[in-house]
């Protein structure tokens, strides 16, 4: 498996995403988290959960937590800070459109700037095998900018390898693999970070 993500240290990842003129991290987190208050859930699944951004949102009531990432020195780092933190805590090191890689149902998936990196209709199909009858699927989507460069500038030079492999996915074209899935579409909204990029924030319900 050869993809740039293996060669990004997390503080350059976790560096870019913070930078004042990006703030997608925070953006993220505050995602995650309005969607943990309004949905309640008991369990949850963060795809794409580098160190464990987020993670420090979630809160002490829920029972379980499963973070994924491809790159095994982010989930390295994330189980170094958040190892006492939950009731049940399960870091998976892999990539997500393997079969392979998968974990036993929760309430909510969370899925934010990650499905640009993937196939995302092996991604989403997958997915309600991974969710509980009355599972939650929440997913944010980058919207296209006026330029061609859809990864911000910034000075970690590793980061910006990600634009060779990006693949900006239309927010119709995750809501027609998601109903393809067995999926309704609950809720989409556009939020914008404090950087000025536009994002969509969708929510999915399985339909049983």
């Amino acid at each position: 498996m050869s993809t740039p993500w293996l060669d990004i240290p997390l503080a350059d990842y976790e560096g870019h995403m913070a930078m004042p003129g990006i703030e997608q991290a925070q953006m993220l987190a505050d995602i995650f988290s309005g969607a943990l208050d309004e949905l309640s859930p008991h369990s949850v699944a963060v795809l794409g959960c580098a160190g464990g951004n987020g993670f420090e949102r979630i809160p002490a009531d829920i029972q379980r937590v499963v973070g994924i990432d491809i790159n095994p020195h982010f989930i390295t780092a994330a189980e170094a800070r958040f190892a006492n933190s939950f009731k049940q805590l399960e870091l998976i090191a892999g990539d997500i459109q393997n079969p392979e890689v998968s974990f036993a149902p929760v309430d909510l998936i969370f899925a934010g700037l990650v499905l640009e990196y993937v196939n995302v209709d092996v991604v989403i199909a997958r997915t309600p095998a991974m969710l509980t009858a009355a599972g939650k699927l929440v997913t944010v989507l980058q919207l296209p900018l006026a330029s061609d460069q859809q990864v911000s500038p910034s000075p970690f030079v590793r980061v910006q390898t990600l634009g060779k492999i990006i693949r900006l996915v239309p927010p119709s074209q995750l809501q027609e693999a998601a109903e393809s899935a067995g999926y309704a579409q609950l809720t989409s909204r556009e939020v914008a970070s404090r950087g000025g990029k536009r994002f969509q924030v969708q929510v999915f319900s399985k339909n049983n």
